[in-house]
């Protein structure tokens, strides 16, 4: 069953998804420059989202954290301009509250990359894309459910917190995460000129 979910990923990664975009493999070269700068990035939003978010806890309650939690996109933009490279970062997940953060179809291969036993002891998933301006260079890196996170995405939230969250986000999809679990992979999108 394993091989056959590994082949499934490997013939999808390689699909087609919009008229002019198709995951390819990375040279050995491509790999080493993406893997190297998508880590930086991505590590620094992790760092920031959690920093931000424990501060706003410590500071208003966990109710009032997340009524204000939609700054996370600011935050995450202002990483990505801080490399002045041309970078995107975005944090796709299936269980998205935030309908920003709805996964595409090249977020989909490498969220079911990290929810299939091949991605066991792999640290990240990198394709690049051919368009019209050359390629797009992608590195996800996965997030996974910490103690932290259930404070606001599991049945166990208090009630203040759930009446918040239900009003600002009335069709979340994060509310019942289990511990350990895929959260979202943190991609990294670079243009063809970052990858020198």
């Amino acid at each position: 069953m394993k091989t056959i979910i590994f082949i499934f990923i490997s013939c999808w990664s390689m699909l087609s998804f919009a008229s002019d975009e198709v995951l390819e493999e990375l040279t050995p070269t491509e790999d080493q420059i993406l893997s190297s700068v998508g880590n930086k990035a991505a590590d620094m939003v992790s760092q920031r989202l959690m920093d931000t978010m424990v501060g706003d806890i410590k500071r208003v309650g966990v109710a009032e954290a997340a009524r204000g939690w939609s700054k996370s996109v600011g935050l995450i933009n202002d990483t990505a301009n801080s490399f002045n490279m041309g970078m995107k970062i975005r944090r796709p997940t299936y269980q998205y509250r935030n309908p920003i953060n709805k996964p595409d179809e090249l977020d989909k291969v490498a969220l079911d990359f990290f929810l299939s036993s091949e991605s066991e002891g792999k640290e990240y998933f990198a394709r690049k894309v051919k368009s019209d301006d050359g390629y797009r260079y992608l590195y996800f890196q996965p997030m996974y459910v910490t103690g932290k996170c259930l404070l606001c995405h599991s049945e166990n939230m208090a009630d203040d917190v759930k009446a918040v969250l239900h009003e600002k986000y009335p069709n979340d999809l994060s509310q019942n995460l289990e511990l350990a679990a895929l959260r979202a992979v943190i991609r990294v999108e670079l243009p063809q000129s970052a990858i020198k």
